[in-house]
């Protein structure tokens, strides 16, 4: 009984806090600027009172690989404006970390510099994106090692809800 009331008062604690700020949802399709191509897909949720923007990923192709990014943006500045809408371009800084089921399981995480464009459609529903982050880390599973750093590209849109 204990734990049905407090799942519920989390429920309600979550749907009353969701009128308090705005969040963005999306989906962004990954690639890897490095000596391998290897496409992906992610869902992306940015919360608009915080500059943190997460991304789970998943790449498919001769490996699986799932993911997780958070990245911190330092840095949204209105570039130009094309019309009446601005061309922003952010920097930050952020982390990843993966699980690659291949022959041999491993797991890798480290830091990502985040680089790109964004701007704001549709009265601020829509917001389209493009990102290179390029990445350094460590592989931790199966042995503790230096990965090479790689340089994943990204293109997406978030849709707003007030």
């Amino acid at each position: 009984m204990k734990s049905k009331v407090l799942g519920l008062v989390a429920g309600l604690a979550v749907f009353a806090s969701t009128g308090l700020f705005a969040f963005g949802i999306g989906l962004q399709l990954n690639g890897n600027a490095g000596e391998v191509f290897a496409p992906g897909v992610a869902v992306t949720f940015k919360v608009d009172s915080i500059p943190l923007v997460f991304a789970a990923n998943y790449f498919a192709g001769d490996t699986t690989t799932v993911g997780l990014t958070g990245d911190y943006w330092g840095l949204n500045r209105k570039l130009v404006s094309i019309g009446r809408v601005p061309l922003n371009w952010f920097f930050g800084i952020g982390f990843f970390a993966n699980a690659v089921f291949a022959d041999e399981f491993s797991m890798t995480g480290g830091m990502r510099l985040p680089l790109g464009l964004n701007m704001f459609l549709l009265d601020g529903f829509m917001e389209p994106f493009l990102q290179i982050a390029p990445s350094f880390g460590l592989t931790f599973i199966p042995s503790i090692g230096a990965d090479r750093p790689f340089f994943p590209i990204s293109a997406g849109f978030r849709l707003w809800f007030k």
